[in-house]
């Protein structure tokens, strides 16, 4: 049974990488609002079917569709199974990401090509063929995930820090192109939150949270209220803008 306020009721979602961390959190966020939500995923497939039960369960459509966002054929494929289901898309959260710190020094051509190609080859494709299905039908919310190491970087995330930096600059280049068609796009600039799933010790977290004014990492139940807002009405006057749930880490 939905616990929201039923603010996305009878819309779509897409969400990319949506089967663990945040973008879990945000698909059942979603679902609680009212949503029917899919759910591109490109490994842990237990979790991506255990997450489409979760969503059912509340009385929502789900579906689980394997995409590897680098490739051209696989996101083409994915929006049109959603299409082709639930007669389109009005949500798309392009949240799939990979996360790796790594001294320059010992990183490779192919480590940074990697980078670059899941981060930003990734939202070029997801944010094209978002464009194509939305503009015929004059509407939607496209909600990129970028990161505040975009703005302010970190030592051994040097391909990460720029990846994101070019996200943040596609999420308000690609607002100006889609507003006229009545699309709105818009981005969510996480802190470092605990999804179980990164690279870091605990140690490191935990020094991390004591630098930061709340004291804590976010949870990826903190990053929901965001996402949840800018794929709703509420957001309408919303272009191009970051929301920055960070727990106080920068204060752009």
């Amino acid at each position: 049974m939905s616990t929201g306020l039923n603010r996305l009721r009878g819309r779509t979602a897409l969400i990319t990488g949506g089967n663990t961390g945040i973008g879990r959190a945000v698909a059942l966020a979603y679902a609680d609002e009212g949503a029917d939500v899919a759910i591109a995923w490109i490994d842990r497939e237990p979790e991506a079917l255990s997450l489409v039960a979760a969503i059912e369960a509340r009385g929502r459509r789900a579906l689980a569709l394997r995409c590897d966002v680098t490739s051209e054929a696989q996101v083409v494929a994915a929006f049109a199974a959603v299409a082709s289901a639930w007669g389109g898309v009005d949500i798309v959260v392009s949240n799939a990401g990979i996360q790796r710190p790594q001294p320059i020094t010992e990183m490779s051509v192919e480590d940074w090509g990697r980078m670059m190609s899941v981060h930003l080859r990734g939202n070029f494709l997801v944010g094209r063929e978002a464009a194509r299905h939305m503009i015929p039908r004059g509407r939607g919310h496209i909600i990129t995930v970028c990161s505040q190491l975009g703005y302010i970087g970190r030592e051994n995330y040097t391909a990460y820090s720029t990846a994101k930096g070019g996200v943040i600059a596609f999420t308000r280049a690609l607002a100006k192109e889609l507003a006229p068609h009545g699309i709105l796009v818009n981005g969510v600039s996480p802190g470092l939150v605990d999804t179980g799933f990164d690279p870091l010790s605990e140690e490191v977290k935990a020094a991390h949270a004591a630098s930061l004014p709340l004291k804590r990492l976010g949870t990826p139940e903190d990053m929901t209220p965001a996402f949840v807002f800018l794929a709703s009405d509420e957001a309408r006057y919303y272009c191009g803008q970051l929301l920055h749930p960070n727990g106080g880490e920068i204060m752009p």
